[in-house]
């Protein structure tokens, strides 16, 4: 496991770095505001694992949820299009690098203060080398399709190294009382693209919804 850094939360702007390039990385994380309907929080503890439901993304894509691993509260079953997969937090497939640090930073990132961010190194591949920053940017009352979710939105930064100019930022916005993440945004900055990243709902079916 790599090791994890800790850069800093909106209550206490210490910052402690395990390595200089997490730390050089960070220092070009966009930065981010709170206000309208995103406010700060001390930190949330949502539902992990959605217990069921489905949501229809823009394309074609279903994906269904199907509760959580019994010996892992984090670690969700889920279905795409029929086809099984699992996923941290509902959000990091437990088969992409990085899986194992990033289940650990997404439960600490979301249940910590607003500005709060976690780091990892990645490598995928040869040359497919990036580190990895998630940041709590607080909870937002979405819009979607007609109804209003309460969720904590989580912020990916991305930057490659050893040679890889890549650098984006995937944004999740993941439902506190389902567990359901309703929407995602993709944002290139450097590098090659990563494709179809965005995830736009056409149909929202949870509990209570």
């Amino acid at each position: 496991m790599a090791a994890m850094l800790l850069v800093g939360t909106a209550a206490a702007q210490a910052q402690t770095f395990t390595t200089a390039g997490l730390a050089d990385a960070a220092t070009r994380f966009p930065p981010f505001t709170t206000g309208a309907n995103v406010q700060p929080t001390q930190g949330v503890t949502p539902v992990w694992c959605p217990a069921s439901g489905e949501i229809e993304r823009q394309g074609g894509t279903v994906i269904a949820y199907h509760g959580a691993d019994p010996a892992n509260p984090h670690l969700c079953q889920m279905t795409a299009n029929g086809v099984p997969y699992q996923a941290w937090n509902a959000v990091w497939h437990a088969d992409w690098p990085g899986a194992a640090d990033a289940a650990i930073a997404m439960t600490q990132v979301m249940e910590g203060p607003t500005g709060t961010v976690l780091g990892f190194d990645v490598r995928a591949a040869p040359g497919s080398v990036w580190h990895a920053l998630l940041r709590n940017e607080g909870v937002e009352d979405i819009n979607l399709l007609g109804h209003v979710y309460h969720t904590v939105k989580i912020a990916h930064y991305r930057e490659g190294m050893e040679g890889n100019i890549y650098r984006s930022v995937t944004t999740v916005w993941k439902d506190i009382a389902t567990g359901a993440v309703l929407f995602t945004t993709y944002d290139h900055i450097a590098g090659r693209p990563a494709l179809e990243q965005a995830f736009i709902p056409v149909r929202i079916s949870l509990p209570g919804g």
